[in-house]
């Protein structure tokens, strides 16, 4: 069974003409038990796939990255839902990609962990530019955490790859969620910052 990989994404800055766009996207999507699969963003009626042809693994593959992906949630500022194994990175560049003709100075931000989680991440996008981001595994999770919590690294025995008592692998996993959604939220919120403020010195 695949690994889950939960994502979000946020329109951070969107002008009415790209959100208008954004709203003719998902007047697509067709909700089947309280979700929707992300490859009907690219059906309609003079497209060139049908519902059929975006729920085959290859296309989807090709198209949006995971084997199958479903959005949960969306708004006129974003989505979010969940993915077989990775992140729809290349779905999202798609759909970036129609909303800049409406509004090239477009910024989006985009998160996203796995269940285990053996990886996460987070990115922005300037227009339909990657402007900066990163992506962990467990292990630099773990070295995030031991720097904030350095009590935690004594009790993990790293020859073993064991802690040394129940309770601090409790702790570890209480915290873990913590530091790894910090860890996103500083790159997004210091990327957008520093996009404004390059925008305002331009203008």
């Amino acid at each position: 069974m695949a690994n889950h990989v939960t994502y979000s994404v946020r329109f951070e800055q969107i002008n009415s003409a790209a959100k208008a766009k954004w709203k003719e996207l998902t007047s697509r999507l067709v909700e089947q038990e309280h979700e929707y699969w992300f490859g009907d963003l690219w059906v309609h009626e003079d497209g060139a796939v049908s519902s059929d042809d975006v729920r085959q693994y290859d296309w989807t593959c090709e198209n949006v990255g995971p084997k199958w992906c479903y959005i949960q949630d969306f708004d006129e500022d974003g989505f979010s839902g969940y993915s077989a194994w990775s992140a729809p990175e290349t779905g999202l560049q798609w759909i970036i990609d129609q909303l800049i003709v409406h509004d090239p100075n477009l910024i989006t931000s985009f998160y996203y962990d796995d269940e285990m989680p053996n990886f996460y991440g987070a990115y922005v996008w300037q227009g339909n530019e990657c402007y900066d981001g990163f992506e962990d595994d467990h292990d630099d999770l773990m070295y995030r955490v031991f720097e904030e919590y350095p009590d935690l690294k004594e009790k993990w025995d790293e020859d073993t790859e064991e802690w040394t008592d129940e309770e601090a692998e409790d702790e570890f996993r209480e915290v873990m969620y913590e530091v790894l959604n910090e860890a996103q939220a500083n790159i997004v919120n210091e990327s957008i910052e520093m996009i404004k403020e390059e925008n305002s010195e331009k203008n």
